[in-house]
């Protein structure tokens, strides 16, 4: 479990991937990832943290910041979110970037 969350971890970290607005770090002794997206100087942030028994355990995704969404629309966000990383065996990566897409629409 602890070489699959620090696999996962450093997938993050050693990402070419750019999002236009979105800043993502990864913290792999906190096994947690976190995504601060600011549109307009309002800036919304994302917890996502891998279990210790990872990948058997759920994947926690938790709001930080949260400015001028509704919270039903936040919510949707979050279970969809969680629901690709945890039941479709996506990465990290790719589940930040659906999330990012559903927050630009």
């Amino acid at each position: 479990s602890s070489v699959l969350s620090s696999q996962e971890i450093s997938s993050v970290q050693n990402s070419r991937q750019l999002f236009n607005g979105m800043t993502v770090k990864a913290r792999s002794a906190a096994r947690e990832v976190i995504a601060t997206y600011s549109v307009d100087n309002i800036f919304i942030e994302l917890i996502i943290q891998l279990p210790s028994n990872y990948p058997l355990g759920s994947i926690t995704v938790e709001s930080g910041k949260r400015v001028g969404v509704a919270v039903q629309q936040w919510r949707n966000w979050m279970l969809q979110l969680s629901t690709y990383l945890t039941h479709q065996n996506g990465s990290i990566m790719e589940g930040l970037s659906l999330w990012k897409n559903n927050v630009d629409k």
